[in-house]
């Protein structure tokens, strides 16, 4: 470079330092821009009323930070309000936000966003909480997905609400709560897979996130999603191996054994279960009893019942009829009677009568023969109840229970057709029993005998006759012409009540208008007494009717 290039340079140099100088003393004096502090305070009031709907325990720790909030950031509050939903939810999560996150106040102000009425589309926003990053921590997250998840839910949008949980279950952080919670939105969405799907994730043996008894609960919300997914081979097959999979002497925990219940109940492959169950029965003390002992009083545990009867009612289903009796006897003498009826069956087909006959004569200590007779008659064994009752009958001839059940077994056994004749019999022995008359009127009502149903109906005495029953007999003699009856019968509905109904009253006054006495016009007085003043529609329905002839008349047209 020249000298005079040089000059040239160090010249220019020179000058602009110097008006640079002069341009800092010109301005040093200058003062400082004025705070806007109630554009501050009005800024960080609005703020505070939005974070009232954020979650109670994210609102302390955001109210501090609010209140030592740099102006700068406050600043951008203000103009972050101004933006719309979409974009205030945008800088809280994925875009520069009005302040540094993660931190208290970006988190609460997120759950505020999404609990106001204009929030975005769940479908847009569940996208932006997932793609929040660090900005948002985790367990913050999977809050914020299962807030719209639910609300999600609550719109109805449920296969929205499973795709939301699905992502919430993808977390490292995610919890069992996570787990349950996908389960019921897979199930509303009618697509267990999608839970099935995670819960098997979570029962893999590398996965060990859960501990025993969290580890119960997941297998049997497996095999509760397959039996609903109609998987029910595959719940029967992951049953039973964790059955075969157990120690030869080792006890069967009893989840394991229910979930294996349902499951090869579902999928038809009870018989598979079988040798388990009796395996499980022997570990029981109750399983020592005779059939004496239980049937004496020996008190077994509900649980040994339980599987008990699962075990007969198997062998019963297979075939496998000693082991079905074997379990029924067992059941009877503990007090199950509603198992007698097969029992009785099952032990008459294999020659052991004089066992059940045992059994029966133990029951006695514990139950009426009526109980047992019944307990046949229950479980379609017509028959033999009748033969015990009968027998029983036979000592005690006034035993009106044990006649109006043999009744019942008979109009069973015979047919609807012989009802009647049966009933009539039985009133023969037991006149005025109030159950047998109204069933038998009613069963001639179903036979269109109503002058029988009506006269069936008056053997009642006044103390048996009831509201219904009365306007029944009202009814059925208005309908045969029986005015007397008829009359009777409605004097009874309106003298039984305190404020009788308007509609009975005038029943009853058109009924002794057609058969008019001064006794039956007493009541009608009476009962008209009853209802509301109305001087001129009470004098209408006590004045009697009056009979008399007409005058000639002509329709004759008079010329004028």
């Amino acid at each position: 470079m020249s000298r005079s290039s040089r000059q040239v340079f160090l010249l220019i140099v020179s000058y602009t330092a110097l008006a640079v100088a002069w341009g800092w003393r010109l301005h040093a004096n200058d003062a400082p821009p004025k705070r806007d502090d109630a554009l501050l305070d009005t800024t960080r009031a609005e703020i505070v009323s939005r974070l009232v709907t954020a979650p109670k325990k994210l609102q302390p720790a955001a109210l501090f930070q609010l209140a030592l909030l740099p102006e700068n950031e406050a600043l951008a509050l203000h103009e972050w309000l101004q933006d719309l939903p979409e974009q205030r939810l945008r800088k809280l999560t994925v875009q520069q936000g009005p302040v540094h996150a993660p931190c208290p106040l970006n988190t609460a102000l997120i759950f505020a966003e999404l609990e106001r009425a204009d929030a975005p589309l769940i479908d847009d926003t569940r996208l932006l909480i997932s793609a929040a990053g660090d900005r948002l921590e985790e367990r913050h997250k999977l809050a914020a997905l299962e807030l719209l998840a639910s609300k999600a839910a609550d719109n109805h949008e449920h296969n929205l609400a499973l795709e939301i949980h699905q992502r919430a279950c993808e977390s490292e952080s995610a919890t069992w709560e996570n787990v349950l919670a996908l389960a019921d939105a897979a199930r509303l969405a009618r697509h267990p897979a999608a839970a099935l799907k995670v819960v098997n994730a979570w029962l893999e043996p590398s996965a060990s996130r859960l501990d025993a008894a969290l580890r119960d609960d997941a297998l049997d919300l497996q095999t509760g999603l397959l039996l609903e997914g109609s998987r029910h081979a595959e719940a029967s097959r992951i049953t039973l191996d964790e059955l075969r999979a157990l120690k030869l002497n080792a006890a069967i925990p009893p989840r394991l054994m229910q979930r294996a219940l349902l499951a090869t109940h579902a999928a038809g492959e009870s018989a598979e279960l079988l040798p388990w169950i009796e395996r499980h029965l022997r570990t029981f003390p109750d399983h020592q009893f005779s059939v004496e002992d239980i049937a004496a009083g020996k008190t077994v545990s509900a649980d040994y019942v339980r599987w008990l009867h699962e075990s007969s009612a198997i062998a019963d289903r297979q075939n496998h009829t000693s082991i079905a009796c074997d379990g029924f006897f067992r059941l009877a003498a503990a007090g199950e009677t509603r198992v007698l009826a097969r029992l009785h069956a099952l032990a008459t087909q294999m020659g052991r009568g004089q066992e059940l006959a045992s059994l029966f004569t133990a029951l006695q200590r514990r139950f009426s023969i009526l109980e047992l007779a019944q307990a046949l008659a229950d479980g379609n064994s017509p028959a033999p109840a009748r033969d015990l009752l009968a027998a029983h009958l036979k000592t005690s001839p006034n035993n009106r229970a044990g006649w109006h059940l043999l009744t019942k077994i008979d109009t069973r056994q015979l047919g609807a057709a012989s009802a009647p004749m049966l009933w009539e019999g039985f009133l023969k022995r037991f006149p005025g029993d109030v159950p047998a008359l109204k069933h038998l009127a009613q069963l001639q009502l179903n036979n269109a005998q109503y002058p029988q149903a009506l006269r069936t109906l008056l053997q009642m005495s006044g103390e048996d006759l009831d509201e219904a029953t009365l306007r029944q007999i009202t009814t059925l003699a208005i309908q045969l012409d029986d005015l007397p009856t008829a009359i009777r019968s409605q004097q009874l509905i309106v003298q039984g009540s305190k404020q009788p109904a308007v509609s009975d009253v005038l029943t009853l006054a058109t009924l002794t208008r057609q058969s008019f006495d001064a006794d039956s016009q007493a009541v009608l007085a009476e009962a008209v007494a009853k209802l509301p003043a109305q001087t001129a529609f009470q004098k209408t329905l006590i004045t009697p009717t009056t009979t008399g002839e007409a005058s000639s008349f002509s329709t004759a047209v008079q010329a004028k």
